[in-house]
């Protein structure tokens, strides 16, 4: 990553309409002396899902899709997980001992860059699934890559058949890891200090909406209230409270996992009922071949898992990735994924990640940060790539993954009322190398970034 100096900031009263960052599934865990439970609901924009069963014995290598030396392996246990890409690249699943993780958005999310391997953030779920045992284990490791995203900003929900329960988040390039007070956990879209700041405020008042904070305090308020480990109906009643119901972004599937007795089960969109599977009861046996599911076909609740073939890979890739803004090199990503011996998979030379370090002199309330790509973006007043961090410190970092490279400038404001918009007391600065006088240029708050990478800094204050 290449380090520029401090810029000077320019403060300028712009009303600015900034994009809310994104929201994506609600999620929880829970535990008593019979079951352990992990639940959630995925929410995302496009269609689609699958199931893929994977053998022990399956050797792995990661995407080289960002340079760095790819971390590889070799599975010691089977594992069942959900995917809208694939074999290797899951949203979450369940392995044979039980370990369960599950991953969900989170926009303040800046990974860590320092160890010598890299892997991306879904194969983070599948490294896990296939080489351990319990929460302790993936604990051990979490700073042991360096995590190089297709472009998801999330954090991990944890659980075992112990009743381990953890929350693992990737803040300003380290870990951080939370374990569960009492016998729950629950995770949306904040980390988990903003969750809890947002929950003492919202315990006692009526939720409206259906916000992060207001996903989180309502599946706090149901499991607490209630006392115990709701049980799997209760579970499916608990996450029906929190759905997302609009047109184009909506709960795709809800899946309710019990680790002690080994069984999924899921409710797809539109599906009149879930359907169970003892994901103990699958072959896992070397060489019994990866399998997948379609979650949404019609052999879904019969349960009708079909080899993953490489066609069958490529089909699943290009129905999906170039959503994600990632459409090249689609054969040779999916034949890496089943093959990473055969792998032709070369490093992208036209993307590279932008650090954001903001420093203030009065840590509070929240940072707003965007990514401007052009003079008519900054006069138009919007920009399509926008997020918060809160500013519980004096450096905070955020960041902007698999950026195509170009020219961009980057302002941030303190968003003091959290409505995304600089006001009369919230004024906005631009990372710059010289002064800027009256209106902002383009020209002169911007700068290049290619595949190797940015690290900028904005002081606020």
């Amino acid at each position: 990553m290449v380090s520029s100096c401090l810029a000077r900031a320019a403060c300028l009263a712009l009303c600015l309409c900034l994009p809310a960052a994104a929201q994506a599934c609600s999620a929880f865990a829970t535990a008593d002396s019979a079951e352990v439970l992990l639940a959630k609901n995925f929410d995302w924009n496009f269609d689609g899902g699958y199931l893929v069963k994977s053998p022990r014995a399956v050797a792995r290598r990661a995407l080289p899709l960002y340079g760095g030396e790819p971390a590889a392996w070799t599975a010691r246990h089977g594992s069942l997980t959900f995917t809208q890409y694939g074999c290797g690249l899951p949203y979450g699943g369940i392995n044979e001992p039980g370990l369960t993780i599950e991953m969900l958005w989170l926009d303040e999310t800046v990974y860590p860059s320092a160890a010598p391997r890299t892997i991306g953030e879904l194969e983070w779920i599948q490294y896990h699934l296939d080489t351990c045992a319990s929460v302790a284990e993936v604990l051990a490791g979490v700073d042991s890559f360096t995590i190089a995203p297709i472009g998801g900003k999330i954090h991990y929900l944890l659980a075992d058949a112990t009743g381990d329960l953890a929350l693992v988040e990737y803040l300003d390039g380290a870990p951080r890891v939370s374990r569960a007070e009492g016998s729950s956990l629950v995770c949306t879209n904040d980390t988990r200090r903003i969750a809890e700041l947002a929950f003492a405020g919202l315990r006692a008042k009526e939720l409206k909406g259906n916000t992060s904070r207001v996903r989180y305090a309502r599946l706090r308020r149901a499991l607490e209230e209630g006392g115990v480990v709701p049980g799997v109906e209760g579970a499916f009643a608990a996450l029906a409270e929190v759905q997302e119901r609009g047109a184009t972004y909506r709960t795709r599937w809800t899946a309710v996992y019990e680790l002690r007795s080994r069984r999924l089960h899921v409710r797809p969109d539109g599906a009149a009922a879930a359907f169970a599977i003892a994901t103990s009861a699958l072959d896992y046996a070397e060489g019994s071949g990866i399998t997948y599911l379609d979650l949404f076909g019609r052999g879904a609740a019969d349960q009708e898992f079909t080899t993953l073939t490489s066609g069958a890979q490529a089909a699943l890739l290009e129905l999906n990735l170039p959503k994600v803004g990632l459409a090249d090199q689609l054969e040779a990503i999916a034949t890496h994924l089943l093959d990473p011996s055969a792998s032709s998979v070369h490093a992208l030379a036209d993307r590279g990640t932008l650090r954001i370090r903001v420093t203030t002199d009065t840590p509070r309330a929240f940072a707003r940060v965007a990514v401007f790509g052009s003079q008519r973006e900054i006069e138009s007043r919007r920009s399509a790539r926008a997020g918060s961090v809160l500013l519980d410190a004096v450096q905070r970092e955020f960041a902007f993954y698999n950026l195509p490279a170009g020219r961009y400038a980057v302002g941030a404001f303190h968003d003091l009322d959290q409505d995304g918009r600089p006001g009369r007391d919230e004024p906005l600065a631009f990372f710059q190398r010289e002064a800027a006088g009256g209106d902002v240029e383009f020209g002169r708050v911007s700068f290049d970034l290619d595949h190797t990478g940015r690290t900028v800094e904005i002081e606020l204050r």
